[in-house]
């Protein structure tokens, strides 16, 4: 039970809206991939799908580095198209 309150505390917290809005913004912006791939919800064309896996990658890790992992993400995830700017 005690793993699903601290689920739940962090997906409420300032820390996931601000990490929410992070991966929304790497959602909007062109120079990154997010399309899923292999995903039920691969077919989202507003980036749901994208925000909503990795928020629950980050809640299922609560002890991990969440600003690191974005910008991890956004390493991996970054387009090498050259006119994307």
């Amino acid at each position: 039970m005690a793993a699903s309150s601290g689920k739940r505390q962090f997906l409420e917290s300032g820390l996931a809206e601000l990490l929410r809005k992070d991966l929304q913004a790497m959602v909007d912006h062109p120079g990154y991939n997010t399309k899923l791939r292999y995903s039920y919800s691969a077919s989202t064309e507003d980036g749901s799908g994208f925000v909503a896996k990795h928020m629950e990658y980050m809640s299922n890790h609560l002890q991990m580095d969440h600003k690191q992992y974005i910008l991890n993400l956004k390493l991996m995830t970054k387009s090498t198209d050259l006119n994307v700017k």
